[in-house]
């Protein structure tokens, strides 16, 4: 019996460190600062909404690309991000995005909050 817990420890022991070495590391989410949006583009192979602002780039994630931020289309809610997007940058008026993991190898867009331009 002695052995049997012995061994069953070990396999637990061994299991946890398997699952603390396989689970991928989350940075946190992170906001950018206020700017402007400079630049959006969407569509190729989904309904995706890549955004460049005119600010300083954060990428938590290490995201491999750094030409932009993703709204991703299956992320709930992608709809509304896009169309904030798509009216703070008609209307001139400033954004901060909250980005959290990658999406199509960029940041991915999970919040946005819109001010009026200074």
């Amino acid at each position: 019996m002695r052995h049997f817990v012995r061994r069953r420890n070990s396999v637990l022991t061994a299991y946890a460190l398997v699952m603390v070495v396989a689970t991928p590391v989350s940075a946190a989410p992170t906001q950018s600062g206020w700017s402007s949006v400079t630049s959006l583009s969407g569509g190729w192979v989904g309904a995706h909404l890549r955004v460049v602002l005119s600010g300083s780039f954060h990428n938590p994630s290490a995201c491999p690309y750094t030409d932009g931020y993703i709204v991703d289309a299956s992320l709930p809610g992608a709809q509304l991000l896009q169309a904030i997007l798509i009216t703070a940058y008609s209307s001139g008026d400033q954004v901060q995005v909250i980005v959290d993991g990658c999406a199509q190898g960029r940041p991915s867009v999970i919040g946005v909050d819109v001010r009026k331009q200074l």
